[in-house]
């Protein structure tokens, strides 16, 4: 029995085939992305107040608010990206030291970076230094930049707003000037809704935003509140 060859217009019809796939395939790889990245920022910042409800940093110290468990957005060196960190400042100097930040509970990696070094190409780098490579949003996600509003730092009545941080109480109360706080008065607490945008690299993937209301300091996605 001899073999009955392909002819070409059943090569053109699966060329054609593999064509559509493809066109619909990288929508959806975009739209897999955004939700990702949405799931993992929420879900990280939802970590941060768990980690402050359950450690009370109120002491004797006047600088005691700026231990408060924070989740903060940073520059890689070079423009080479974004990443965020996760911590409490114990020392109480203003910045959080990698033994100072979370663990990531999906990999068991830290959540920190050294702010003079360029962002990882890839994951395997992270890796290699025991970095969770989720922090690194340009990487990972391709997210180009988060934007804070209502809850950027103040330092001595002025506004920084290269600080990119939000920080939590005991109470899971959200608090924006912790970091510079020298008396223990709970002036950092946000009186208003804190949103934060998230614009992509690639500008045809929508930005989102996640809202973090104020007193309760719940987290949610403004277009699906229900996330």
């Amino acid at each position: 029995m001899t073999k009955k060859a392909f002819t070409m217009i059943e090569l053109i019809v699966v060329v054609v085939v593999i064509g559509i796939i493809a066109a619909y395939s990288i929508p959806r790889f975009k739209r897999d992305t955004r939700a990702e990245a949405i799931n993992h920022i929420l879900t990280m910042i939802r970590y941060t107040q768990n980690l402050a409800l359950h450690d009370s940093k109120h002491s004797s110290n006047p600088k005691w608010q700026r231990s408060f468990w924070r989740f903060e957005v940073y520059k890689c060196a070079n423009g080479s990206g974004i990443f965020y960190k996760i911590g409490s400042d114990t020392n109480l100097n203003g910045g959080l030291s990698r033994s100072e930040t979370a663990i990531d509970p999906s990999n068991g990696k830290f959540t920190f970076w050294d702010t003079r070094k360029a962002c990882p190409k890839n994951s395997q780098d992270a890796l290699m230094n025991e970095v969770s490579p989720n922090i690194f949003l340009t990487t990972r996600y391709g997210i180009k930049e988060a934007v804070f509003n209502s809850c950027k730092v103040y330092k001595n009545g002025v506004k920084t707003s290269s600080a990119k941080h939000i920080g939590f109480d005991k109470f899971g109360r959200p608090y924006k000037s912790y970091i510079f706080s020298i008396k223990p008065n709970y002036w950092g607490k946000t009186l208003n809704r804190c949103t934060i945008t998230f614009k992509f690299v690639d500008n045809s993937i929508n930005p989102f935003k996640i809202i973090i209301e104020p007193e309760t300091g719940f987290a949610y996605l403004e277009e699906n509140p229900k996330l």
